[in-house]
């Protein structure tokens, strides 16, 4: 697989702010809210955009700094499934929280379209490997976000939505929700012309549901949906 781009995003969400900027690209100067208890400062500096946590803050060159050295870490996490599951690309949002010191206590893919839980995992531990400068004010959380495009010279799967494998999911997700227990999660698979999956991906609504990706993207797996035609597909559905 070639992957001479990969796209890197950060997106900030603090007290209910959402701030957006991508790696390479200037940043607009951005005001952010940070909530302290029952009070409210803004930070309206023009100097740079901030990573603002619900409790502290990182810059955006601060974030970036930290995260631009594991690159080739994160490529080789998609290269070395790119065998298994040709057609893998896609989107990945990582959530993190920091603590004071700087070392990650959690990160978990909060939005995905890779379709692979192999290649989520492996970025996750990249990813949960980083040291950040310690961040200001206190524990940070923020969302950083990587995008791999599809081999170029790979036939793009079929796209099927929800509402075509819907009929299958009231059969199969009350037998998931049995083995791994109720959440909140995104998945994305990918399936052959005998409607079997071949690999699935999945992203966590919250924290909670973040410790069951493992069981639910194996659980995923056995699910058979109906033939999508002479060549594999995408699907992406929600649960629940």
């Amino acid at each position: 697989m070639k992957l001479a781009k990969i796209v890197v995003g950060l997106k900030v969400v603090a007290a209910g702010t959402l701030v957006g900027a991508c790696a390479g690209k200037p940043a607009e100067p951005q005001r952010a809210a940070e909530t302290a208890g029952d009070e409210r400062e803004e930070d309206a500096s023009n100097d740079s955009l901030t990573v603002q946590g619900l409790r502290g803050t990182l810059s955006q060159y601060e974030v970036q700094n930290a995260l631009e050295p594991r690159m080739p870490k994160f490529a080789r996490c998609v290269q070395k499934r790119s065998g298994e599951v040709e057609w893998l690309s896609g989107h990945v949002s990582l959530e993190f929280h920091v603590n004071l010191d700087g070392s990650v206590a959690s990160v978990y893919p909060r939005e995905s379209s890779m379709g692979d839980r192999a290649t989520e995992r492996c970025i996750g531990e990249v990813a949960k490997g980083t040291r950040f400068p310690a961040p200001h004010g206190g524990e940070a959380d923020f969302a950083w976000s990587l995008d791999v495009p599809l081999d170029d010279t790979v036939r793009e799967p079929v796209a099927l939505t929800g509402a075509d494998v819907a009929e299958a999911l009231v059969q199969h997700i009350p037998l998931l929700e049995s083995a791994c227990g109720a959440g909140s999660y995104g998945v994305t698979a990918y399936v052959d012309p005998e409607g079997k999956v071949v690999a699935a991906g999945v992203s966590a609504g919250d924290q909670t549901s973040a410790a069951k990706l493992d069981c639910v993207s194996e659980t995923v797996q056995n699910f058979v949906f109906a033939s999508p035609g002479s060549y594999a597909a995408k699907v992406t559905f929600s649960i629940p």
